[in-house]
């Protein structure tokens, strides 16, 4: 645990070396402000390739180290290892829901209009949220349930 919480850290000073010198340091970074309540922070912790048996302790060392913006997908396999990395996350950060962005994708079986509700409903569950502060289409071009691609359009 030691080690994983040394990495992050040093990831993330490593990143905040990158950015530019007018920039913020990473807890109050806000570029963007499409809620009044939270502006998508700079910098987020990315889940994909996250092992099930490592993602909750991934995640909850990288919300005590000071990461903002978790950012997560059905496609990885992992939101339910995910959400509760959330949960210890903030309790070990003393912080609440509201402190942090979250962002998650909806995957390419549930483009169809009937599937989208279905497919946030399952993300929710699985990561043991209430709301999203972001949900993105994971990818441009759906597919049915047994993987067959498919075109949406529009005439």
């Amino acid at each position: 645990m030691h080690f994983l919480r040394s990495t992050l850290l040093s990831l993330a000073l490593a990143a905040s070396a990158f950015a530019l010198e007018s920039q913020s340091p990473l807890q109050s970074q806000t570029p963007i402000s499409p809620s009044p309540h939270l502006p998508i922070p700079l910098l987020g912790y990315g889940t994909w390739n996250l092992e099930r048996s490592n993602a909750s302790d991934a995640v909850a060392v990288a919300l005590e180290t000071g990461y903002k913006h978790i950012d997560c997908a059905a496609a990885y396999g992992n939101q339910k290892e995910v959400g509760r990395g959330i949960e210890e996350g903030l309790k070990g950060a003393g912080a609440g829901r509201g402190d942090v962005w979250i962002t998650s994708k909806l995957w390419n079986d549930h483009h169809a209009p009937d599937m989208v509700e279905k497919g946030l409903d399952q993300t929710l569950d699985d990561l043991g949220l209430d709301y999203l502060d972001l949900y993105l289409m994971h990818w441009p071009v759906g597919s049915s349930p047994s993987g067959k691609n498919t075109l949406d359009y529009i005439d």
